[in-house]
C-alpha cells in the first residue's frame, strides 16, 4: 500500500477518534418551584375536581432553551436544554403550586382516570417560554387559559403573560440565570391561573 494511502487512513482514524471522544457539553435544566410549605389538612367535603388539559405551541415542543433576539427571531441553544419539554415542566410546576395554594382543588389530567365528574375543565395552551433581550433582558411565559363548565360550555377565557428579569451576561453563563427567571415567571403564571380557578369555583358554588 502506498504511503499516501497509509497517511489518508491514519488521518481518517484520527479524525474519527477525535469526533467520538468529543465531550458532551450539554447542560440540562429543570423548571422549579419554591419548596412546598407543610401541607394543611383538607376537608374531603370541600374538595373539588378539575379536569386539566395542557397543550403548547409547536415551537415549544423542543427541549432546547430559546432566546428571542432583537429581530424577532428565536435562537435555540444546542448545549442548554430542559430536562423535560416546556409543556411537561409547566404542568409539573402548575400541579405543585395548586397543591400548595389550592389544596382543596384536585387536578386530574384529561381524559379522566377517575369516574367522578369534574366541576370544571381547565384548558391551558402554552404560548411562549423563552428569554428576551430587547427592550430589556427578561424571561417570558404566556398562555391562553380557558375554564369550562363540566358540560364543555365556556366559563372564562383569558390571555395571561408573566415576565421575570434575567441577568444577561456572557452567553454560556446566562442560561442558568435564564432557567431561574423562566421558573419564577412560570410559578407566577401558575398562581394567576390558580386564582382564576378559585374564582370560578366560587361562582359555580354560589359563594
Amino acid at each position: 500500500m502506498k504511503p499516501q494511502v497509509y497517511f489518508a487512513l491514519a488521518l481518517t482514524v484520527a479524525l474519527l477518534s477525535g469526533c467520538l471522544s468529543r465531550p458532551d457539553r450539554t447542560r440540562y435544566y429543570i423548571m422549579s418551584a419554591p419548596a412546598p410549605a407543610p401541607a394543611a389538612a383538607v376537608d374531603s367535603d370541600q374538595v373539588f375536581l378539575v379536569g386539566l388539559r395542557i397543550t403548547s405551541a409547536e415551537y415549544l415542543r423542543t427541549r432546547q432553551m430559546l432566546v428571542e433576539l432583537g429581530d424577532s427571531q428565536l435562537r435555540p441553544s444546542v448545549e442548554n436544554v430542559w430536562e423535560e419539554t416546556p409543556q411537561a415542566g409547566f404542568a409539573r410546576v402548575l400541579a405543585e403550586r395548586f397543591a400548595q395554594k389550592l389544596p382543596n382543588c384536585q387536578l386530574t389530567p384529561l381524559p379522566l382516570a377517575v369516574t367522578n365528574k369534574p366541576e370544571m375543565i381547565l384548558e391551558i395552551e402554552l404560548r411562549s417560554l423563552q428569554g428576551r433581550l430587547q427592550p430589556q433582558s427578561e424571561a417570558e411565559v404566556s398562555a391562553e387559559v380557558r375554564i369550562l363548565y363540566s358540560s364543555g360550555r365556556l366559563l372564562e377565557r383569558d390571555q395571561l403573560r408573566q415576565t421575570s428579569r434575567w441577568s444577561f451576561t456572557i452567553p454560556p453563563d446566562s442560561y442558568p440565570a435564564l432557567a431561574a427567571a423562566e421558573s419564577r415567571a412560570a410559578v407566577t403564571l401558575a398562581d394567576a391561573i390558580g386564582e382564576k380557578v378559585l374564582a370560578c369555583h366560587r361562582k359555580i358554588s354560589g359563594r
